[in-house]
């Protein structure tokens, strides 16, 4: 196997995806490294269950296609149950789509499903290892993401012992009725009463913007954390209606774990919600690879785990040859909204770049060597 090639993408997630696509239907040769089984889980792409926010995205484009087909063919009892089915269009079907796409016609782009280990950079290239590989490459594209920081409460587990963790949410949160983005979920709450976990003063941006969009009936829960509130903001919640709750969550209210009902608090309340939106923060930014290869991270205030790493509107970090796109990357001239489409967005800055390059460098080669 050839070990030498235009790029090496880092990443399994939709960034991840977006520049291996565009890096194939370039003709680039490529190495995506989609990560191990266990770096995988760590994606806010496995807790993005619809993509019914974006142009193009929504069940329906394909749905009606289908029950076009179906009631042509006079099939109508299928045609009933296509109509009554919903299907969430979402980043683990678009990601392993791409993965499907790429690896029936596009030969030039090598999928490896394991973790790199290690970067560096040796004069004008950059070396990887992973587990089973040694790659080298003109350049790098990360796409590794963030996680974010998880609501903990203690319950009993199956032994019957308490148990302190973020796993008791995890149901919910695969199911869609935990949320972690308004930008990109937000919409779903609308008419529903909604509990924001968190305590800070970005926790109460968040409920005022979803009670202004959406009108919802809107529960601060703090798990028990002191709230850390500007007073500016305080009169505005209580002028919204908003409720702070302070008591922690011992348990979640539901049916079964198909559908979130609310919580239970440790006063022995129940607060009925029908979606749980999390506001704590970011647990870490997976900026390890790029700190390998010297690059520059900003958010002084923050320690390194959450720092996020500089990069251009190209998406190249302080390392020449370097980019990071997605959640993980950040600019100090303007914000980078953090959404599916932008994260794509990125990608395809970042490999177009890569590729104005290596074409533009092979011109001059061949310029210089015609008489």
């Amino acid at each position: 196997m050839e070990n030498h090639c235009h790029t090496i993408i880092i990443g399994g997630g939709i960034g991840g995806s977006a520049a291996a696509l565009r890096a194939a239907q370039n003709g680039m040769s490529a190495f995506w490294f989609t990560g191990s089984k266990h770096t995988r889980k760590r994606s806010r792409s496995q807790w993005v269950m619809n993509l019914d926010n974006m142009v193009g995205f929504h069940e329906d484009v394909i749905k009606n296609q289908v029950l076009k087909t179906l009631k042509k063919g006079k099939e109508e009892s299928a045609a009933d149950l296509i109509s009554q089915t919903h299907y969430h269009i979402n980043n683990r079907l678009i990601i392993q789509n791409t993965i499907d796409r790429i690896s029936e016609y596009y030969p030039n782009i090598t999928i490896i499903h394991e973790e790199v280990l290690s970067l560096k950079k040796i004069e004008r290239k950059f070396e990887i290892e992973s587990e089973n590989s040694n790659i080298s490459a003109e350049s790098i594209i990360l796409a590794t993401g963030v996680m974010d920081k998880q609501p903990v409460f203690t319950k009993l587990n199956k032994k019957g012992m308490k148990e302190t963790s973020p796993k008791w949410i995890y149901p919910f949160a695969n199911r869609e009725h935990v949320l972690y983005c308004i930008r990109c979920e937000g919409h779903l709450t609308k008419d529903h009463h909604i509990a924001i976990i968190g305590y800070d003063n970005t926790c109460a941006e968040i409920s005022m913007m979803i009670h202004e969009r959406y009108g919802n009936d809107v529960t601060i829960l703090t798990n028990g954390v002191e709230t850390e509130i500007s007073d500016e903001r305080f009169k505005l919640l209580k002028h919204y209606g908003i409720r702070i709750n302070n008591k922690k969550i011992i348990d979640t209210v539901s049916d079964g774990v198909r559908e979130l009902k609310g919580f239970e608090l440790d006063d022995n309340t129940i607060v009925h919600v029908r979606f749980a939106l999390v506001s704590l923060g970011l647990h870490r930014v997976y900026n390890d690879i790029a700190i390998m290869a010297g690059a520059e991270l900003l958010d002084d205030d923050q320690p390194q785990h959450k720092k996020h790493i500089r990069v251009s509107n190209k998406g190249e970090t302080t390392v020449k040859n370097l980019f990071v796109v997605g959640d993980a990357a950040k600019r100090v001239d303007e914000p980078i909204m953090k959404q599916v489409y932008t994260a794509q967005e990125y990608a395809v800055r970042a490999v177009d770049t890569i590729d104005s390059r290596r074409r533009k460098k092979s011109r001059l080669e061949i310029l210089n060597n015609t008489n």
